[in-house]
């Protein structure tokens, strides 16, 4: 049986909870599961992970779950439910000192986020549908003129592209959903907004702090994983440090697309891809994998090549977002997915497993593990064993993608 080696993340949510449809999903070609903690509530979550475990348990396929932290989003307050109308050429007011739609200004639910920001900049929101350009800023109000109008809703997100913001990483949310997830026992925690090593380094600390607490540090079990994804402008500036102290990255494109031009999405996708591979860190490639089939029953041809072309740049995981949490089928978005990366990978186009070249100074462990793989396909062996207590050799082994178990 042919190995799929680049794997397929699931995110579950109401379209997909049952235990009826993750086997399906799991059968079809499903590998780990995105638990969005931007929204549930702590029994939903639990529910999910249990039924992840109890699908796992019975059909013997091993699926990793992955927490993905809400993070510093910063989103628009309370707004009339009709909403409220932004024309082009006007003006309008946020306030960051206040929560609520007062009649005249655009409530913001982070205070002091002003201090950052500074004239000319531009604010986008939800998700670049609505553009502001910043005039003036007085205190907690924030003028700006309006560049590109449209009706704007309760909590929808802010973008700040020309920014640099100096927010904290971690809410308290995050903290206490950290703690939840580290004590039902995710095996990966991503991180949204990084900006710098420092970031993963921090979550690192406490994770380790929350073990201890819970008596979960002598627990013999592999570490939890931490992923940054990468999103904002800094990260992208930043990405070779986060690659060094991370365990992998997730380029997420939706925020992405609003940080950076489109135009230069693509190549940053490309960019990371292959510094993720240069020291072999997992990567993946997220948002609008295959969006429009929330509700069609075929992909976009220009769907199909996005899938294939992440499979030829040699990511590890492509992750499914809207399409299973919320979409009409979800078994069959994995199982599209699924065919595309099977056809693709037995391609002439996917040559990861050409004899590697090596520059002078690749690091020992993956000169060795590619060597493994090169020795174990010449005389034909059936399976790699490799022994390990933290899993980091089978990842290692998992990254030069061998052609056998």
């Amino acid at each position: 049986m042919m190995l799929k080696h680049t794997k397929i993340g699931v995110t579950v949510g109401p379209a997909c909870e049952s235990v009826e449809i993750l086997r399906s999903m799991v059968k079809a070609g499903m590998n780990f599961a995105r638990l969005n903690f931007s929204h549930g509530n702590y029994e939903s979550h639990a529910a999910l992970i249990n039924n992840l475990r109890a699908v796992e348990k019975e059909t013997g396929e091993p699926i990793a779950i992955l927490q993905d932290l809400q993070g510093p989003k910063i989103r628009l307050g309370l707004l009339p439910t009709e909403g409220v109308k932004l024309e082009v050429g006007q003006m309008v007011t946020i306030s960051t000192d206040k929560v609520e739609y007062s009649g005249q200004e655009l409530p913001l639910d982070y205070a002091g986020l002003q201090e950052y920001l500074r004239v000319d900049e531009i604010i986008l929101i939800d998700d670049g549908r609505v553009e502001l350009k910043i005039v003036k800023i007085e205190g907690p109000k924030i003028f700006c003129e309006i560049m590109d109008g449209g009706i704007v809703s309760s909590h929808k997100g802010l973008n700040f592209p020309n920014s640099k913001l100096g927010i904290t990483i971690l809410s308290n949310k995050d903290k206490d959903d950290l703690r939840f997830g580290v004590k039902s026992g995710v095996d990966i925690v991503a991180l949204s907004f990084v900006r710098s090593a420092k970031d993963i380094l921090d979550i690192k600390f406490l994770i380790k702090e929350i073990q201890k607490e819970t008596g979960l540090e002598e627990a013999d079990e592999p570490p939890i994983a931490v992923i940054a994804k990468i999103e904002l402008h800094e990260a992208v500036e930043n990405i070779q440090e986060i690659l060094d102290v991370s365990d992998g990255v997730m380029i997420a494109r939706g925020d992405l697309g609003l940080e950076m031009p489109a135009a230069q999405v693509p190549l940053i996708q490309k960019k990371i891809i292959d510094l993720a591979n240069a020291c072999a860190k997992p990567v993946i490639v997220a948002t609008q994998m295959l969006d429009s089939m929330r509700e069609a029953s075929r992909p976009t041809r220009a769907e199909v090549s996005d899938v294939a072309n992440a499979v030829i740049d040699h990511a590890d995981a492509l992750l499914l977002t809207n399409e299973t949490a919320v979409g009409t089928h979800p078994v069959l978005v994995v199982k599209t997915m699924s065919d595309i990366i099977f056809a693709t990978e037995k391609s002439s186009y996917d040559n990861m497993n050409l004899p590697p070249v090596h520059k002078k100074g690749t690091p020992v462990d993956i000169a060795i593990t590619e060597l493994s793989r090169l020795l174990a396909e010449e005389i034909d062996a059936k399976i790699i064993l490799a022994a390990s207590i933290s899993g980091e050799t089978g990842r290692m082994i998992s990254h030069v993608r061998p052609t056998l178990p």
